[in-house]
């Protein structure tokens, strides 16, 4: 219960602490915090998050003023620019990762129930709130059963048609994603139906 209110003041200060000092601290944190982590852990979706801060950099680092520290053309790094471009880089690794370590402590199911109870006085305000969470644990409970039929129904389709070339796959990953579409809108209860995945396998 207490990760995620402090989780919560921690993203706070991330927008409210401007100094440079301060986000460097923090990170610094985050990274060392990091190496008591499974390596699979970090590892899961390192590529697009490190894409990300990448483009955060780059995409907030020129047309600043302030004084030049490199100039090329059209282009000039300024200590402003430098500046700014380092705390937004470092508030969003804070953050995406501060967030890996949370869900490492604290499990899915635990955490939707720790939120669960931080919100439920606004229920008396009308909101659902335990609706809400309960209907979040029970999508987070039918989301890997869901996957496992999707993946053995698209194997079990490819392995009966002859897919050649990268434009025939693509072809029959649309039309088998189509299909799915569909099925989830006029009966989603069968994705989860013990019967229908007897008579499939």
């Amino acid at each position: 219960m207490v990760l995620i209110p402090g989780y919560i003041i921690f993203a706070i200060s991330l927008f409210t602490v401007k100094t440079i000092y301060y986000h460097i601290a923090i990170s610094s944190v985050v990274a060392v915090a990091l190496l008591f982590l499974p390596f699979k852990k970090v590892k899961g979706g390192f590529l697009p998050i490190s894409l990300f801060l990448m483009f955060a950099f780059l995409g907030n680092i020129f047309f600043h003023p302030g004084r030049i520290i490199y100039d090329y053309g059209f282009l000039s790094v300024t200590d402003e620019g430098l500046y700014i471009s380092g705390v937004r880089t470092l508030r969003v690794f804070s953050m995406v990762f501060g967030a890996k370590i949370l869900t490492h402590l604290l499990p899915l199911n635990e955490m939707i129930h720790s939120l669960d109870r931080m919100f439920r006085p606004l229920e008396k305000t009308g909101l659902p709130v335990r609706d809400f969470f309960q209907m979040m644990g029970l999508t987070l409970k039918a989301f890997p059963v869901l996957i496992k039929h999707i993946s053995d129904e698209y194997n079990e389709i490819m392995k009966s048609k002859d897919v050649t070339g990268f434009s025939s796959s693509i072809k029959y990953i649309v039309s088998f994603m189509m299909q799915v579409f569909v099925k989830s809108i006029q009966s989603p209860e069968s994705f989860f139906s013990t019967e229908g995945n007897a008579e499939r396998n």
